[in-house]
């Protein structure tokens, strides 16, 4: 009898996910961002690929995303010629959702085969996760590949390392933000002195990238590297949208604030990127002398990405995405990491909602801009202090005796 009301449970939560992303798809989402997508997958579809970053390719269209994005764009746009698709910016927005509900299924199916005592209220969060849900189908945007094949990467980290370290080369094809999983995933190999594996697969990923940066090179005269180089100090705002540390200190005033300013004898962003430094130490800790399991070392790339989120400059709202995604598996290891991705799902959603219903309004009975309020500095300092108390257990973790 417990078995049939467990699969009825299941069944309307799967029946409600698909419902939270199809009512999401209705609508309009951010139009500034669909609209460069469609923007690169179309020219790669007039122009081809290998001259993407070259600087006659685009005039005008600020493309600013390595090169993964606008060739599956390119992809999508052909098959929605096929299939007659009579609107491109909602047909597009299936592309990230997609990738997102194969990112539920993947920490579903972890979860399913755990034998965590609350895996029902976790499976409901992981299925529902309105949040990502939120990004991906009415945002429209593609955090959700990113997210996809870093969880992919490290779920293979020993089953199959070649597979692994093409995965993780992908992740830093979709997006710059990649590198931090980048960074952890290798070191992963050097604390757990697992010296051949770090050579060979450090050998692979170099062979990987000097294989694509001479590809765009010789087929199309163009810059491989320029995403990545030209993210750097793109924009010198304080916070842009994140309810991070300066948000909470700032609020909506961190728009207008230059991270170059002066702050306690540093730049704001040099402090930034010190306290994010300082917080990656429980991290690297907690990898060396208690990561065995893949929840622990996903848990380590999870709270790298909220540190990443938390205090450094130039934040986007959405780069909170990577972390709120991978904590659902590390919330089987107890209570108190369940209760860490409900609070960044709660928060995170709050956050994007707020951009969105800000910058182009979905909703006419708030249109308004919410951005502007003091409610968004308090939902900052849950962030902040969600942050700090998920570096302290780390670092708890890794000292305590067995």
């Amino acid at each position: 009898m417990q078995k049939i009301v467990n699969i009825i449970f299941l069944v309307i939560l799967i029946a409600a996910a698909i419902g939270i992303r199809i009512y999401f798809l209705t609508f309009p989402g951010y139009g500034f961002d669909i609209g460069s997508f469609l923007q690169w997958g179309n020219g790669i579809l007039d122009k081809g690929f290998w001259g993407l970053y070259h600087g006659s390719y685009y005039s005008g269209a600020g493309l600013n995303y390595p090169p993964l994005v606008p060739l599956i764009t390119s992809w999508w746009l052909n098959l929605g010629k096929v299939l007659d698709s009579q609107n491109a910016v909602y047909f597009f927005k299936i592309l990230p959702t997609i990738f997102e509900l194969l990112l539920v299924i993947v920490s579903a199916s972890y979860v399913l085969m755990s034998n965590v005592k609350y895996k029902g209220s976790l499976l409901a969060v992981i299925l529902l996760q309105p949040a990502a849900a939120f990004v991906s189908s009415a945002w429209g945007q593609v955090d959700s590949i990113l997210a996809l094949f870093i969880l992919l990467s490290f779920l293979l980290i020993e089953k199959n390392k070649f597979l692994a370290t093409f995965l993780i080369f992908l992740a830093l094809l979709t997006k710059p933000q990649a590198l931090i999983a980048v960074g952890i995933y290798f070191l992963y190999f050097l604390v757990k002195k697992k010296f051949a594996d770090l050579f060979k697969q450090a050998i692979f990923f170099c062979a990987l990238i000097a294989l694509i940066f001479f590809a765009f090179r010789i087929f199309g005269q163009s810059e491989f590297f320029a995403p990545y180089i030209n993210s750097v100090g793109n924009f010198k705002n304080l916070s842009l949208n994140a309810f991070n540390l300066w948000w909470a200190l700032h609020g909506i005033s961190s728009w207008n604030i230059q991270d170059t300013a002066q702050v306690t004898g540093l730049t704001y962003k040099s402090l930034g990127l010190v306290l994010f430094a300082i917080f990656e130490i429980p991290a690297i800790l907690y990898l060396i002398y208690k990561a065995k399991k893949i929840p622990e070392i996903l848990l380590v790339v999870a709270y790298s990405y909220l540190a990443f989120f938390i205090f450094p400059s130039e934040i986007h709202e959405r780069y909170l995405y990577p972390a709120v995604a991978l904590f659902a598996i590390p919330a089987i290891l107890n209570k108190n990491i369940f209760w860490v991705y409900l609070i960044l799902t709660a928060t995170f959603l709050s956050n994007v909602f707020a951009v969105l219903q800000s910058v182009y309004p979905q909703f006419p009975f708030l249109n308004y801009n919410l951005l502007n309020g003091t409610w968004t500095q308090y939902v900052s300092l849950i962030n902040v202090l969600v942050c700090v108390y998920l570096g302290v257990y780390l670092f708890y973790e890794s000292v305590k005796r067995d």
